[in-house]
């Protein structure tokens, strides 16, 4: 994850999780899955055979098995639904600021529009867009310098080079990457694109 850093609950549903579908899992392994040093997955599974959640099941003197048991997976799908809980929570936040973002689009009597950069900023635009009832904005395509993504389908929508803006009847352009916004912003100047119908999503 990116964006998160793992709780110690998330880590015992990560954990879980895991070793219900990998029981003859390694510690390295486990320690790769939750993002968490070796040295502290015995806690970990000590913990969760304490609670009789977990129980080691020793094939040899160094291959060990671990099967979760019935209290186990109650716990796991308990974590699971807290965390997804917390999770649309988060999203219903963050789509309640584009779509607020979006009716500034729309209150400025743009109608059709094109994106630059195609990546998560235009996909959450593109899915609160599609969630929207009688939604008035109406995607052309998206722009994108990097040539392996040009002419290819994002999500159904045609990215393009921009050279190509001008083909494209449109009243603005939405600039969907945080990472390049300044590179874009040159780019667009060099095209002598009307600066009055740049709209930078992360900033003015």
């Amino acid at each position: 994850m990116k964006f998160f850093n793992p709780t110690s609950e998330l880590k015992e549903l990560l954990l879980l999780q895991h070793i219900e579908e990998n029981p003859d899992t390694t510690h390295k392994e486990i320690a790769k899955v939750i993002g968490g040093a070796p040295s502290m997955v015995n806690v970990y599974i000590d913990n969760l055979e304490e609670k009789g959640q977990l129980i080691r099941e020793y094939k040899s003197a160094k291959v060990v098995y671990y099967n979760i048991t019935p209290e186990g997976i109650k716990r796991k799908n308990y974590l699971l639904i807290t965390y997804m809980r917390e999770l649309i929570d988060l999203y219903k936040l963050a789509k309640s600021n584009v779509e607020i973002f979006l009716k500034d689009v729309e209150d400025k009597g743009y109608k059709n529009i094109l994106l630059y950069g195609a990546g998560e900023v235009a996909e959450t635009i593109i899915g609160v867009i599609r969630d929207k009832d009688n939604a008035s904005l109406n995607i052309m395509g998206i722009i994108d310098d990097d040539i392996v993504k040009q002419d290819k389908m994002f999500l159904n929508y045609k990215v393009i080079p921009r050279k190509e803006i001008k083909d494209y009847n449109h009243d603005a352009i939405i600039v969907t990457s945080y990472a390049f916004e300044d590179d874009i912003a040159k780019n667009l100047d060099e095209l002598q694109y009307d600066k009055d119908k740049i709209i930078k999503f992360f900033g003015k």
